[in-house]
């Protein structure tokens, strides 16, 4: 598996372009002509409904490279390793329909230091805009899934204190952590408003974003279960 996260950053830049729709360029040389093409429009389907939600915080072209030799789809850690821009993703995923595009699309328009937050944003869009099912939760609502697990306050205090580009999964299976890390971003965005939610990416303090520290606001999103108020 490192070896196949560290290809997304030294492999050579031999492919070619593929496909060419003036915001987005599809590096490949596995895709055939008409996949290239339509993955290529794809993408800039999904990158207007980011930039539409989010705001016009990236305006440079987005690369993604399709190849075999990926086993996940990445752009968060490019990005914070001095390439944003580019995106990594499977050539099965892409064949398949089943790349978290959008997701990936999110990890270029909002970095962000927090792994937790950064990945929950990603994976709450994906969810809530993205134009197919992917991982962590293939289209079943995030609030069922993250209800099995959302007992454990000490799990997300671990989760929150994640920084990239560390992974999610060095706390907990990674499916679990992207399922909570969504949930709570859902929770916030849904429950006190995307401004809200854009000053805590900008200031990183729940504190002074929500006047709650992070552990009450756990505590909130645990009780909205309870409730059935998701």
């Amino acid at each position: 598996m490192k070896l196949l996260v560290i290809a997304a950053f030294v492999l050579p830049a031999y492919a070619q372009v593929a496909a060419d729709c003036g915001s987005v360029r599809v590096l490949s040389t596995d895709l055939n002509d008409s996949e290239a093409i339509a993955y290529c429009k794809y993408a800039v389907a999904e990158r207007a409904k980011v930039e539409e939600y989010w705001g016009a915080t990236w305006g440079e072209p987005i690369r993604i490279r399709v190849d075999p030799r990926y086993a996940i789809s990445m752009a968060l850690v490019p990005a914070w390793r001095g390439n944003r821009g580019f995106m990594a993703m499977p050539l099965t995923r892409v064949r398949r329909g089943s790349g978290a595009l959008l997701h990936e699309i999110v990890h270029i328009y909002a970095p962000h230091e927090n792994r937790f937050l950064a990945e929950g944003l990603a994976v709450y869009l994906q969810q809530k805009l993205g134009g197919n099912r992917a991982f962590p939760n293939d289209g079943e609502p995030l609030a069922r899934l993250a209800s099995r697990h959302s007992s454990d306050a000490e799990l997300m205090q671990r989760l929150n204190a994640v920084r990239t580009p560390a992974p999610l999964g060095s706390v907990v299976d990674e499916a679990t952590a992207y399922i909570l890390a969504g949930s709570f971003v859902e929770f916030l965005i849904e429950r006190y408003g995307l401004p809200k939610f854009r000053q805590l990416y900008e200031s990183a303090s729940y504190a002074e974003t929500y006047g709650r520290e992070f552990g009450v606001l756990v505590g909130e999103w645990q009780l909205s279960f309870e409730r059935g108020q998701r």
